[in-house]
């Protein structure tokens, strides 16, 4: 479980520990990845995270972050209000989407100020949004870290079902860390148009409850 993550870092916010990970030139949409997870890594050490599922709270407690659960036609959305960043969750999804929109929520956070380095080039031949790719793929990371995906997987937790309820996530996460993770075979990154734009905000998330 997380300890007190305020007072650990309020020398410097965690927002600002995680941006400093990112290089101040422009980067490849792998190497864009390669950040989300180590800043994925990086916020589950602060918060000294050790089981699963991971708990929702290693966001919702930080300093400077109000999470909102509102009546909305959207799964999420987040903005700065003038005085701390504000994440509006879908109060009617269910737990696990509701979780994952938080995470994704947080990276788009993380990235503000840095998407000219992090996602410069053109959208690949299927249109991806690789500002949205990659806040899925840090929320994936963070409720399924790559470690205990391995370790659970090699003490027998192998079944999709099984997985999903053990990290708390939807089916179709765990399908999707599996293969980033290399434990089943893979698929192409560059999925067809129609699953390229049910990634999209607001709506990418949909996909993992």
């Amino acid at each position: 479980m997380p300890h007190n993550i305020t007072q650990t870092h309020r020398k410097k916010s965690v927002i600002a520990k995680l941006r400093s990970v990112v290089p101040k030139r422009r980067l490849s949409i792998e190497e864009a990845l390669r950040i989300a997870e180590l800043q994925a890594n990086h916020l589950l050490a602060f918060g000294n995270v050790d089981a699963e599922p991971v708990p929702e709270q290693i966001i919702s407690e930080l300093p400077n972050i109000r999470v909102e659960y509102v009546t909305t036609p959207l799964a999420g959305t987040c903005f700065w209000d003038g005085h701390e960043w504000v994440v509006q969750i879908n109060q009617k999804d269910t737990w696990v989407r509701q979780r994952f929109v938080l995470a994704h929520e947080y990276k788009h956070i993380l990235d503000y100020g840095y998407t000219d380095w992090l996602y410069p080039s053109a959208p690949c031949t299927h249109e991806l949004d690789h500002s949205e790719y990659a806040a899925d793929y840090f929320a994936g990371c963070l409720l399924v870290p790559r470690v205990a995906l391995k370790r659970a997987f090699a003490q027998g937790i192998q079944r999709p079902q099984q997985l999903a309820q053990h990290f708390g996530v939807s089916e179709r996460t765990i399908e999707t860390r599996l293969h980033q993770v290399g434990l089943i075979d893979p698929t192409p990154r560059c999925m067809d148009h129609r699953r390229m734009h049910a990634r999209a905000r607001h709506l990418s998330v949909g996909e993992h409850s």
